[in-house]
């Protein structure tokens, strides 16, 4: 009997296919693989995956391509990609499309696993909303936490509620939304109030950055500092506004998430998302401040300017 958890692998290389059901499978996980997207929308058709992996550049129908399908037919569906050097920029269209995250390939044994986990536990925290009456007007909420990294699934849970309760998103761009949230206090907790760099997870395995994370958890001043955040949501759109305790940085200087040089750098993954999934990005001064706008689109398609004249 086919198994109703398994995860979808694309890839029209039967090498590449190997190399990620390996990693999979060593993690306990449940593989099915597919050539092509034809032949991905079939199985999935078939017997429902719980995510899917897939490669951007295929025949007969690429990944941007399955994406926009299972965008329009089963926006719950998450799915990751796997991109290659010089895809950059069809990768960013198709997180805009619908994906859910994204896989450079030359970091697939690094990488993979931890960005599934991720996907996985914001998804899983996006659909635990309970289904309200839909009968609020407007939301404000206004939540104070510490850095403990994690309890952000039931932070995102909470935040999830007046989108269901506005009836704003459907359940993938709320799991999009959920992906940018989850960038974001990350940042704010780990390298805005604990002040540890995204440089560390560049060298060796990561152990100087998860061991300094550790460290500053219990070392004043970074122990003491708080993470704010408010939500402020109409019919038509909703605002997110993350503030940390820390220093904060030059705004000015964040590097560009589309340059193909940042893409596959281990903090230009959050940025990317978060620019690819929320309609407005913008920080204050001080540089310890994002602000994120997402726009409910209208029955033409086309984002609501939010009451703006």
């Amino acid at each position: 009997m086919p198994d109703p958890s398994h995860i979808l692998v694309v890839d029209d290389s039967p090498t590449q296919l190997r190399q990620i059901q390996f990693l999979l499978e060593r993690e306990g996980f449940v593989v099915q693989s597919a050539l092509d997207g034809v032949q991905a929308l079939a199985s999935i058709e078939d017997n429902m995956p719980m995510l899917v992996v897939t490669d951007l550049q295929m025949p007969e129908m690429n990944g941007l391509e399955l994406v926009a399908s299972v965008k329009e037919t089963i926006p719950s569906l998450p799915v990751i990609l796997t991109t290659s050097q010089g895809s950059e920029e069809i990768a960013s269209q198709a997180l805009k499309a619908g994906a859910a995250s994204y896989v450079p390939k030359r970091e697939l044994n690094d990488t993979l696993i931890p960005v599934l986990q991720q996907v996985m536990a914001v998804n899983k925290a996006a659909k635990a909303v309970p289904n309200v009456a839909q009968n609020a007007v407007e939301s404000n909420i206004t939540l104070e936490v510490t850095n403990d990294e994690s309890k952000i699934p039931d932070i995102i849970s909470r935040l999830e509620l007046p989108m269901v309760e506005l009836d704003l998103f459907d359940e993938g761009e709320r799991m999009q939304i959920a992906m940018a949230l989850d960038e974001a206090l990350l940042n704010a907790m780990i390298h805005g109030n604990l002040e540890v760099s995204s440089e560390l997870r560049q060298s060796d395995d990561g152990a100087p950055y998860v061991s300094m994370i550790a460290q500053r958890k219990n070392e004043a001043p970074y122990c003491d500092r708080k993470v704010t955040i408010k939500l402020e949501a109409s019919s038509e759109q909703i605002t997110f506004t993350i503030r940390d305790d820390g220093p904060g940085f030059d705004a000015a200087a964040l590097r560009d998430p589309t340059d193909p040089e940042n893409i596959e750098r281990a903090g230009g993954r959050g940025l990317l998302l978060i620019n690819a999934f929320m309609d407005e990005v913008s920080h204050n001064e001080v540089g310890n401040e994002i602000r994120m706008v997402k726009r409910k689109a209208t029955d033409d398609g086309k984002e609501s300017d939010g009451g703006a004249e």
